[in-house]
């Protein structure tokens, strides 16, 4: 299967204090990706190393970098910047308010088409058009011409959407998309995202909080803790045999029907750690239930035969 991203042991740090640590990832040509955690783990940074987008004052390091065929370690800044622009589409976070609300959709959605691509604004505008109607506005020559703040959120998320796919990129970063949409729109943004993976078989990269959101819409995932990944593989076999203990407790928190009445939610104690993640030992063993002394000083590593399904623990 040929792959759209390779990442190999990727390190990003603010100075002298370790953000992400030993981080890897692979991303197959057509599949939908989810990259799960809490707030603070480095989904984020992790996605903008791998499209050469890291804020000002970070420094990385990594073994391998390999985006849309490109080796991001050794091109040069103006073949990065080439080759991203052309080849991957990035949705940031709170997207519904990304779009300039005093500028038409149709000045902001074309501009990275006629710059990265060479081509004329009609062109521009001929295929916005299309897929503007791709992803679900039944007019969207009168979408053109509307200010963002004369769309709903969903609506505004769709424009987003059709921006990222301007370029035919081979994979799309989708960053929190269904932040500040509620649950109806959300469901509609996510199943959009399932017809383009379908229909165009692209690459998805879905960076998200919500591990049910995941589960139902990935085919594979890596769920990141303190700056690592501490289990990943495919999406039914993490759910049907969770290993690590954060992916567990992960999954008891989804939201479910089944709970009874007064019977207190699951929850996650404490906070995730914002410093000291450069130690050997295991970074959940503060909020660990099932941590050992051992966990203070070094963390086993685990895969399966099939090399499906990776963890990061002690426990067997």
């Amino acid at each position: 299967m040929n792959e759209t991203v390779v990442l190999n042991n990727l390190h990003i740090k603010a100075g002298s204090n370790t953000l992400v640590k030993n981080t890897s990832l692979i991303i197959n040509e057509g599949e939908i990706f989810g990259l799960v955690g809490e707030s603070g783990s480095g989904k984020t940074i992790t996605a903008k190393a791998i499209i050469n987008l890291l804020p000002k004052g970070l420094s990385y390091s990594a073994d391998e970098i390999i985006t849309a065929g490109k080796n991001m370690l050794t091109a040069s800044a103006k073949e990065k910047k080439e080759h991203i622009g052309k080849n991957i589409g990035y949705i940031p976070q709170n997207t519904v308010f990304y779009l300039h609300p005093m500028i038409k959709i149709k000045n902001q959605i074309g501009d990275g088409y006629i710059h990265h691509m060479n081509k004329t604004k009609k062109e521009a505008l001929e295929k916005a058009e299309a897929l503007l109607y791709k992803v679900g506005f039944k007019y969207p020559k009168i979408v053109l011409n509307y200010y963002p703040w004369q769309l709903s959120g969903g609506m505004r998320q769709r424009c987003n959407i059709a921006m990222a796919l301007m370029n035919d990129p081979k994979l799309i970063i989708a960053d929190e998309p269904t932040t500040a949409l509620d649950s109806t729109v959300q469901r509609q943004v996510m199943e959009l995202f399932r017809k383009i993976n379908e229909e165009m078989k692209l690459s998805i990269l879905l960076i998200s909080h919500d591990l049910g959101l995941v589960k139902h819409y990935s085919h594979s995932l890596a769920v990141m803790y303190a700056g690592q990944i501490v289990e990943s593989g495919y999406t039914n076999a993490v759910f049907s045999n969770p290993k690590h203990p954060y992916t567990q407790l992960l999954i008891k928190i989804i939201p479910s029907l089944k709970i009874k009445k007064n019977e207190p939610l699951t929850e996650i104690p404490g906070l995730i750690s914002e410093n000291g993640r450069d130690i050997e030992g295991c970074l959940f063993f503060n909020r660990c239930p099932k941590a050992m002394d051992i966990c203070k000083e070094m963390v086993a590593e685990h895969v399966d035969d099939k090399h499906e399904h990776y963890y990061r623990c002690n426990l067997e």
